[in-house]
């Protein structure tokens, strides 16, 4: 566990996602936790009555079925909110898995909990990120239940794309891509093979390109928009939820 008191140490990006600024304006001293790529941070029916905000990495939302079949339902980014459990429902309903090495703060009731203008602030924020999470899940289920492979993979690649280039984390298309294969398609609802195939495909096709371990280039957004049937302008709108200018 670290201590931190200057938010500036928070390497989220170009500049801090506003939640984790005024989380750590209100609570400078915030306890950050660490994960290694794999480990399972919580467990699904655990006890948990907390949130969790992370600073760097990735870590995944995953249900598993008795014969060990895994669905990652949802994927955190550096700068993400979500909520694991509540006072009133104090269960996890997940496995949560760092799927890279990580770094994020465990948000307690009692740490936005307050009458003052910033607490208040603070709620609102966390519950717009809770809608916000509803937007994206409500976007690969509806792939996952009406899309052939490369539609699911290139919206799940768009996803990630969209979210991190919104927290300064993306450069000419290429960002940091810790997902394995096998993550990729518990992701996306597919088997190894059609994950194998589908980003053989394009990489073949000079969509995608891998610079170096764990990195990808989007070469050809407009090619990978064309694949998951999206305007990307509206994309960004409909999972970031902001209002068209």
């Amino acid at each position: 566990m670290q201590l931190l008191s200057n938010v500036i140490a928070l390497p989220v990006g170009r500049s801090q996602p506003a939640l984790v600024d005024l989380f750590l304006r209100i609570q400078p001293q915030a306890t950050v936790e660490t994960a290694n790529k794999g480990k399972t941070i919580v467990r699904e029916e655990d006890f948990a009555d907390h949130s969790m905000l992370l600073l760097e990495g990735w870590i995944g939302f995953s249900k598993m079925l008795p014969g060990g079949e895994t669905q990652i339902i949802d994927v955190m980014l550096p700068g993400d909110f979500a909520l694991i459990g509540a006072a009133g429902a104090p269960v996890s309903a997940c496995s949560v898995e760092a799927l890279s090495d990580a770094r994020y703060i465990i948000i307690r009731p009692s740490h936005a909990n307050g009458p003052s203008p910033d607490m208040a602030r603070l709620r609102e924020m966390m519950a717009a990120e809770i809608v916000r999470t509803q937007a994206r899940t409500s976007e690969i289920l509806l792939r996952m239940g009406k899309g052939a492979a490369a539609n699911r993979v290139a919206y799940a690649l768009l996803e990630f794309y969209v979210r991190l280039d919104v927290v300064g984390l993306v450069k000419d298309a290429r960002f940091l891509f810790p997902m394995t294969q096998q993550k990729i398609g518990e992701f996306t609802g597919l088997s190894n093979v059609h994950v194998c195939r589908t980003m053989r495909r394009f990489e073949r096709d000079g969509v995608i390109s891998y610079p170096a371990h764990g990195e990808i280039v989007l070469n050809d957004l407009d090619r990978l928009c064309e694949i998951a049937g999206i305007d990307l302008e509206v994309f960004k709108r409909e999972i970031l939820l902001r209002q068209a200018q």
